[in-house]
């Protein structure tokens, strides 16, 4: 309690402990004390409404006792640590431009998954030591992409949204496939070529038409 606000109680309690019957029965000099009592005691409440500041009651803290216009800072810690993902492959943008185009034209209007299956399979060659060690040099082998890779020089179908998240997927994120290294789809193939497949490779799993393998067991 501020002081003028402890003097505007010691006025009211005065002019409580004089009643108001006494004071109007009083000679007039008692009646005339009650009203200089009274309009001093008034003056002071007002006095003291207009210069004693307002408090406010503070903001209640978040629940974590955190500010609420400032970020906390280990979250903003946490952000800066969080590691890049880190591409599985080295490659260039034209060779992630190569796989995109190569995906759409291989399996075109196929399932999400279905294109990052085969976008893994260009990944894992990358990786595997049988083949070549670069996107570009895996996509241009002799009988390997011929047709798909000729869609990123001459496209026929350019890469939509979800071919590209696909490829991304596949540089970046753990392989769906198994292992796979080669896949084929039997409708489109001859006979003595699919019999190599089957034949000689080990089978990984069947997906909208194509067949996926891994290389044989050593």
């Amino acid at each position: 309690m501020g002081k003028k606000q402890m003097v505007a109680a010691l006025c009211t309690m005065g002019m409580l402990a004089m009643p108001v019957q006494a004071a109007e029965n009083s000679p007039a000099p008692g009646r005339e004390l009650y009203g200089i009592l009274n309009s001093l005691c008034q003056l002071v409440r007002q006095q003291v409404l207009e210069e004693e500041p307002v408090c406010e009651a503070p903001l209640p803290e978040s629940p974590a006792g955190l500010s609420q216009t400032e970020p906390a800072q280990e979250t903003l810690a946490a952000a800066e640590e969080a590691p890049s993902p880190t591409p599985k492959i080295s490659l260039t943008p034209q060779e992630v431009s190569m796989m995109e185009y190569v995906v759409e034209r291989e399996v075109h209007g196929a399932s999400y998954a279905h294109k990052i299956a085969v976008a893994n399979v260009i990944v894992n060659r990358v990786l595997d030591s049988r083949f070549p060690g670069t996107v570009e040099e895996v996509l241009h082998a002799p009988k390997q992409f011929p047709i798909s890779i000729g869609n990123y020089y001459n496209p026929k179908w350019h890469p939509s949204d979800e071919t590209i998240n696909a490829v991304y997927a596949a540089v970046y994120e753990p392989d769906t496939t198994g292992g796979a290294l080669y896949f084929y789809a039997p409708r489109y193939t001859a006979g003595k070529t699919a019999s190599w497949f089957e034949n000689s490779l080990t089978f990984c799993f069947e997906m909208e038409g194509h067949r996926f393998f891994s290389a044989a067991a050593q």
